[in-house]
This record gives C-alpha cells, structure tokens and sequence, in this order.
C-alpha cells in the first residue's frame, strides 16, 4: 500500500532543509495500490506547485507484513 507525502520544507541559508517538514504544511495522499500509481501523483502534485524548491512530494510504502 503506498501512500503520498507531501510538504513545504523549512529555509536556511537560502536551500531547503528536506529534514524539516513544516508541520502545517503535511498532507497524505493515497492509499494506492502500486508505486507507479503514487509516483504519478508525486510528479502532478510536485509540478503543480509554484515554488517547486521548498516543496516536496514523494511516494512512501507503509504496507505491513507479518
């Protein structure tokens, strides 16, 4: 199961801190049933935005397996 994360990141020194999500910022997309399908997601939502330096989409798998 993939879900998608995405967030504005934190500036310092002029680059942006990917370490540091801006809590207000999160939002989960998903769930989805394969990585291709959350990848496409992650492209649309990270081109949809304007300042495409602080902000970032990525796919994450929190499948649970016993």
């Amino acid at each position: 199961m993939w879900f998608v994360f995405e967030a504005e990141y934190a500036i310092e020194n002029g680059r942006a801190n990917w370490n540091r999500p801006v809590p207000e910022t999160i939002v989960w997309h998903g769930p989805y049933e394969s990585f291709e399908e959350a990848d496409k997601v992650v492209r649309a939502r990270m081109w949809a935005k304007i300042d495409i330096y602080a902000h970032k989409a990525r796919a994450v798998d929190l499948t649970v397996r016993d």
